[in-house]
């Protein structure tokens, strides 16, 4: 399953400037084991430099959603074709949309989207540039104030000069609305937009080894400020070592340091409001096929996070995820999912939450044109770091969530695909403002030439 309304609101912000973007590749290879090329998995992997959490507790089922979520099936034109054309109509049904607890009045809304998107994939000679741009057009009914269009892209050159030299050049884009689940901006519009530019060069050794390095330069902005998702920009860069030997598995050990500046926030002593920060990942990641019919896959690895004024805003610890995917049949496969991270929250009682999931999902292909998606999660953020004195009977914040969601994909053509599909989603604070209740219905259809 995919796309589903977020489960803890936020991963770190440099995982989610990758992991954004990249979570349609990475998720297509959650049930397509048997179908990957090697190239395209080699550019993926390069995607992950940061060690994000799976893209699985991402934001809510939007329609974007919706529409990375169709991109997943063997929804194709001809797959010998340089360029494709793709246009999506969607219309989703939230029964809560501003997350507003029980004992509140909720709001339901009901958003349509329109989406035009246009792919290159060329090979010439040893090159190969990837592009795709979507423009994404939100209309909501009730609160007509939040419509936008959004313009989002992917563009990626693999290039090689010679056998032992490979990397990547990708800029990356990508518009999406807050959701509501934490940033209670009700009344305002409130636009995300993260930008991604990366250089990656491997120099093969070996057959099998190659040394990694490489440059990353990304930035956050808001339409309205928020607590987790503070306006920045950051340069960086990466070293590491992969390992991938003639089976196609592969194994890679990579240092990320980030040196990041918070773009729209002033310098505050009173409460603690930092306006840089320094960063380092050091972590490993995983792609190994143990057997024909399993796979595991993930990252793990600690971070370490200073900031240059205020050190009791600093947080380190262990993070990453570990994923295992079996293919029971040729129609069904199963995969178990443990996520852990680290995000910046912060508020006089909290500087960071620290977040544990556990996801179980399942696909079935029920016929050559039905696919069944489930999944079904469980996980808790315990926010920590006060930079206060808390009264001896005042707990610090924890959330524990569940999600349950269905979804399913009836393709009567190559070039058409329907979807439709539910998710419920529970959160239980020891905060009774936070918590929430919701229910999502998605309909869509997909065409591509």
């Amino acid at each position: 399953m995919q796309n589903e309304p977020q489960l803890f609101h936020r991963q770190h912000r440099f995982d989610n400037a990758l992991a954004r973007l990249a979570s349609d590749a990475l998720r297509r290879r959650t049930y397509s084991l048997a179908l990957d090329r090697e190239g395209v998995r080699e550019e993926r992997a390069k995607t992950r430099w940061c060690f994000p959490l799976m893209n699985f507790c991402a934001k809510p089922l939007t329609m974007i959603s919706c529409c990375a979520l169709l991109s997943s099936s063997p929804l194709s034109a001809d797959e010998a074709d340089v360029f494709n054309l793709t246009a999506t109509v969607s219309a989703q049904w939230d029964d809560n949309f501003f997350r507003r607890p029980p004992d509140a009045d909720p709001q339901a809304e009901t958003i349509t989207t329109t989406t035009i998107g246009a792919n290159l994939d060329k090979t010439i000679g040893v090159q190969r540039l990837i592009a795709n741009v979507t423009m994404v057009d939100y209309r909501y009914q009730t609160n007509d104030y939040l419509d936008f269009v959004a313009v989002n892209y992917d563009a990626k050159w693999l290039w090689s000069a010679g056998k032992r030299l490979t990397g990547t050049l990708s800029f990356l884009r990508s518009e999406l609305p807050n959701d509501y689940a934490d940033n209670r901006s009700a009344g305002r519009r409130n636009v995300q937009t993260t930008e991604v530019e990366r250089f990656e060069a491997n120099y093969w050794f070996h057959s099998n080894w190659a040394a990694v390095a490489g440059l990353v330069s990304t930035s956050l902005t808001n339409q309205v400020p928020t607590r987790t998702d503070g306006d920045y920009d950051a340069d960086g860069y990466e070293l590491g070592l992969r390992f991938r030997p003639a089976s196609g598995n592969t194994v890679t050990a990579r240092a990320v340091h980030l040196d990041g500046n918070y773009s729209n926030r002033l310098l505050n002593s009173v409460f603690q409001n930092d306006n840089g920060f320094t960063q380092d990942n050091y972590g490993v990641e995983l792609d190994w096929r143990l057997t024909g019919h399993g796979q595991l896959r993930g990252r793990f690895g600690y971070l370490d996070r200073q900031h240059q004024h205020f050190s009791q805003r600093d947080y380190a610890g262990w993070v990453g995820n570990l994923q295992y995917l079996y293919a029971y049949s040729g129609k069904s496969v199963f995969s178990v999912g443990y996520n852990r991270g680290l995000e910046a929250y912060q508020q006089l009682t909290t500087s960071y939450y620290v977040l544990d999931q556990i996801t179980l999902a399942a696909q079935w292909a029920a016929t050559s044109q039905i696919t069944v998606n489930g999944r079904v999660a469980y996980g808790r953020q315990a926010y920590r770091g006060a930079i206060i004195p808390l009264p001896a009977d005042l707990e610090q914040r924890q959330d524990d969530t569940s999600s349950l969601g269905l979804d399913l994909a009836y393709t009567p053509a190559r070039w058409l695909q329907l979807n439709a599909g539910v998710t419920l989603t529970d959160r239980n604070s020891n905060y009774d403002a936070f918590d929430y209740r919701d229910r999502i219905v998605f309909i869509s259809a997909t065409a591509k030439y």
